[in-house]
């Protein structure tokens, strides 16, 4: 068996980028990077929504519960202006072995953007 890591080009994980302009300066007249990181969560709510993370369900209290109720809450506290709600990116579809590996990296992608969006948001709120 061999797996293969996608190329960059075929990852669709939204990332904050320098053109997003997510400086103090820029945060409250340039939407573009509250525009980013509204888009990125609901990328991530979409993905804890789907098949890849249906044994990980539980009771209303469970770990898995308190995060999707996390990013609900996020993304209603990240206000955008008229940006339209789209669909978001399709989950993945998944075989039931390759799960774990896919619960994994998800994981990894959302705390690594969750870092990069609370220094944008703490670094923010320290300039003004």
């Amino acid at each position: 068996m061999h797996l293969v890591e996608e190329k960059p080009s075929e990852d669709l994980t939204p990332k904050i980028r320098c053109s997003d302009n997510c400086d103090p300066d820029k945060l409250g007249s340039d939407q573009s990077c509250l525009r980013r990181i509204h888009e990125a969560l609901r990328h991530y709510r979409a993905l804890l929504g789907s098949d890849v993370f249906d044994e990980l369900r539980g009771p209303a209290d469970s770990p898995m519960a308190a995060l999707q109720r996390a990013l609900v809450q996020l993304t209603s506290l990240v206000q955008i202006g008229s940006f339209a709600e789209g669909s978001g990116t399709p989950p993945p579809h998944s075989q039931p072995w390759e799960r774990p590996l896919i619960q994994h990296r998800i994981l990894r992608q959302l705390c690594s953007f969750s870092a990069v969006m609370a220094r944008v948001f703490a670094h923010s709120a320290a300039t003004h």
